[in-house]
């Protein structure tokens, strides 16, 4: 018989079973193993953030291989170590696991789940979790919840720097020995933001050094919650790694110069998946990050990934040179007809239609397509596939006939993968299947850290236009190796459209020249990826050792970090966001006329958001600010600092804010939030804003607009408001001190820049002293 390798496993200890260990892995289990257990113990484990997970029966552990007797840390000892970290009254430890080293995580592990419920037993009101090295005795990994705990108002929460020592404190105290090894890594960190939220945590990582080089595969990971409290560790370390000596390794000077003399920028086209307005569904002609290969620290080759020598790659290779016929003309398809075409493509002799669906504008294509899925309920057979209605284009196909056979099978049969046979018979497969996109894809070359696969192999197409990479635009074709049947097949087209030619743009040159001026060698240790073999069936159960994990000296260059990717618009030359499609400043500005302005802090918030933009480096605090500005600044502090993208389709709610407007994201979330009056035909957003107007919309935003319609029942010293429309608002800001009124408010008056800002960050403390119960230190 031949063994099941089991490569890790968990022991829940306890008469009960969940996860982490499957249940396959459990029934396995030695009963030796789960010998030091109390037969009481509750199985579950819980996320660092929430309560714990609802608890199935299963089977207690039986005969086997994996044992908890191999470690030097009985769980015993385990439990007092993790019981310092939790408060000891009215905590129930409610669950013992034990989790074998493994590749992901080379060490055992014992994890101990305390909980405290609340008085209905129906609710977890505080839990803690913690995990102890099962042979070192170190913590491993902590988390705590407390639902019921006051949270700091905004005003109150922790700061970033009294953040960071918290973290750097806790994890010297704890773990020592790491925190020698490690240093806090900030160079893959974006500029730090003020949050706009006081529920805002912060996580640092320290990464583990290695002959001075950082590892970054090893790291300490802790979070720090807005009161200041620990909430969550996680250690990531590789007891048996092995690191290649740093002697004789290239200069970061010399790796800089191997990267130059290699770089090659590819013009591509993006579409920002969060654009907005005019640049809705428009493809960018880029130049992407071009850094994705490694540099050998010791010889300067070129490395991929996966750490495997760097080859040239094939060019790709058109499926079509010339437009094919469509498989059908005139009129969308019928359901029958659509069946017809799939039934003849894949032949499925013996499946009856179990539903269909018809869209008429496809959410990739923008085209009417059949949805279809089939059955064969004999052989409990199932396939599925999408047929575009104008053209009988076949846009996806999948059937299960490969899992049933497998199934079945007593023996395992191996096969060589004849690849390029199967690259060929993709080709002539998107021909018949899609033909009208034949012409547009392009067959790529194998991938050269490709595995060896035994029961199926996938050949990729790419969608060039005018030879340079479109924003959408591939299709891949899965081939069962033992049969040489196609099993699933995806094909994927945009809606958007292309200009003729290529427009001007950047030579390669400059575009190299741009990012390296954004990027810095970093020498760094890596592990070189193991590909993972299936495990063979059969009944003996063994542990499969772990594989030696070596550690290779790479260097990688490094850009400047941002928070999220972007790329460099190869027309204009400008660093644009890959979200959002916005053009960036990598190196923020500093305006030239704040520094010790009284309201220089909540100026510069704004600034950091983008809801002020600088006029010849000036933020000009004295400036008016506009209604599009101010709506902007709320919206993105009520979306945790984003906009959201709106529905191309939707309808504007203003005239003067189409859909290709930069406020409309902001102005049609502000509608649906009650912050605007949509009764309004035009809303004017580039003119000033009025004190009522900002009163109004703070009001709103605070959820008391229906208090405000009732000013007769307040009180106010404020002698110029009787006649304004936004009387009740007037009084609530002014009460709650966010906007400033004596014996006068100036309710038309207009608002600058710097008094809006002040009243912004008062609306943020505000907000959260009223949204949460009072916060003591």
């Amino acid at each position: 018989m031949k063994k099941l390798l089991i490569r890790s496993g968990s022991i829940v200890l306890s008469a009960t079973l969940l996860a982490p260990g499957s249940l396959a892995y459990a029934e396995a289990m030695a009963t030796d193993a789960a010998s030091p257990a109390s037969a009481s113990a509750a199985a579950g484990q819980s996320s660092p953030a929430s309560p714990a997970l609802p608890v199935k029966q299963g089977v207690a552990p039986s005969d086997a291989a994996i044992t908890t007797q191999k470690v030097k840390i009985t769980k015993e000892a385990a439990l007092k170590m993790a019981s310092a970290f939790v408060p000891a009254a009215g905590m129930e430890l409610e669950n013992v696991s034990f989790r074998s080293a493994d590749t992901w995580r080379t060490f055992p592990e014992w994890t101990f789940y305390w909980v405290k419920k609340s008085k209905t037993q129906e609710e977890i009101d505080l839990s803690y979790s913690v995990g102890i090295h099962a042979n070192t005795g170190e913590l491993t990994a902590f988390s705590y919840y407390d639902r019921t705990a006051a949270k700091p108002d905004y005003a109150n929460r922790i700061s970033y720097a009294d953040a960071q020592a918290t973290a750097q404190r806790f994890f010297a105290e704890n773990l020592p020995a790491k925190r020698k090894e490690t240093r806090l890594y900030m160079e893959d960190m974006p500029l730090f933001k003020t949050p706009l939220h006081p529920d805002a945590s912060y996580t640092f990582r320290f990464v583990r050094l290695v002959n001075d080089v950082p590892f970054p595969d090893n790291s300490v990971d802790i979070t720090i919650n807005p009161a200041g409290k620990v909430s969550n560790l996680s250690v990531s370390w590789s007891d048996t790694a092995t690191f290649e000596s740093a002697n004789g390794m290239l200069t970061p000077e010399e790796a800089a110069e191997r990267f130059r003399s290699e770089l090659a920028p590819d013009l591509s086209y993006v579409i920002p998946w969060e654009a907005q307005g005019e640049m809705r569904d428009k493809p960018i002609l880029v130049y992407a990050n071009p850094f994705s290969l490694y540099l050998d620290a010791k010889d300067g080759s070129l490395l991929t990934p996966m750490l495997s020598r760097q080859e040239r790659e094939e060019d790709p290779v058109q499926v079509s040179k010339t437009p094919l016929a469509p498989r059908h003309r005139g009129p969308a398809l019928t359901q029958n007809a659509a069946v017809s075409i799939v039934d003849k493509a894949f032949g499925l002799s013996g499946y009856s239609l179990r539903s269909a669906n018809y869209s008429e504008r496809d959410y990739r294509s923008g085209k009417a397509v059949w949805y279809l899925d089939f059955e064969n309920k004999e052989k409990n057979l199932y396939a599925s596939a999408a047929v575009e209605a104008s053209t009988g284009d076949i846009y996806t196909y999948h059937n299960n006939r490969y899992e049933i056979m497998k199934k079945s099978e007593t023996t395992e049969t191996k096969k060589s993968v004849d690849k390029e046979a199967l690259r060929k018979k993709a080709v002539d497969d998107l021909k018949r299947l899609a033909p009208t996109l034949a012409d547009k894809l392009y067959l790529v070359g194998p991938q050269h850290d490709e595995t060896e696969v035994t029961d199926h192999y996938t050949v990729n197409f790419i969608r060039l236009v005018n030879g340079i990479r479109a924003a959408t635009g591939s299709a891949h074709l899965t081939y069962n190796t033992a049969t040489g049947e196609l099993s699933g097949y995806n094909i994927d087209i945009g809606r958007e459209s292309y200009p003729a030619k290529l427009p001007a743009h950047l030579s390669a040159e400059k575009a190299a020249a741009a990012w390296l001026k954004e990027a810095q060698p970093e020498a760094v240790y890596m592990l070189k990826p193991q590909p993972a073999k299936p495990l063979a069936s059969g009944e003996e159960i063994a542990a499969v050792p772990l594989s030696k994990q070596e550690a290779e000296l790479v260097y990688r260059m490094r850009v400047t970090p941002y928070e999220h990717g972007y790329f460099l618009d190869a027309q204009t030359g400008e660093w644009r966001s890959q979200a959002t499609g916005k053009a960036i400043e990598l190196h923020r500005t500093p305006p030239a006329d704040l520094e010790g302005h009284q309201a220089e802090k909540e100026l510069l918030l704004m600034y950091e958001y983008d809801a002020l933009s600088l006029v010849d480096g000036k933020i000009l605090p004295n400036k008016e600010i506009t209604r599009g500005e101010m709506i902007e600044m709320l919206m993105l502090s009520l979306n945790q600092g984003r906009l959201f993208p709106i529905a191309a389709e939707r309808k504007a709610s203003f005239a003067d804010v189409a859909n290709t407007s930069r406020y409309f994201a902001a102005v049609e979330a502000a509608v649906d939030r009650g912050l605007l009056d949509k009764n309004s035909t035009s809303l004017k957003p580039d003119e000033k804003i009025t004190r009522e107007e900002l009163a109004d919309m703070l009001v709103r935003a605070l959820g008391y607009s229906k208090l405000a319609e009732h000013s007769e029942m307040f009180h106010s010293e404020l002698t110029d408001i009787g006649q304004s429309k936004h009387k009740g608002a007037i009084i609530i800001v002014s009460a709650l001190g966010i906007m400033d009124g004596k014996d006068e408010f100036r309710p038309e008056g207009s608002v600058s820049r710097a008094d809006a800002a002040v009243a912004f960050v008062r609306f943020l403390e505000k907000r959260s002293q009223l949204e949460a119960p009072p916060f003591y230190r």
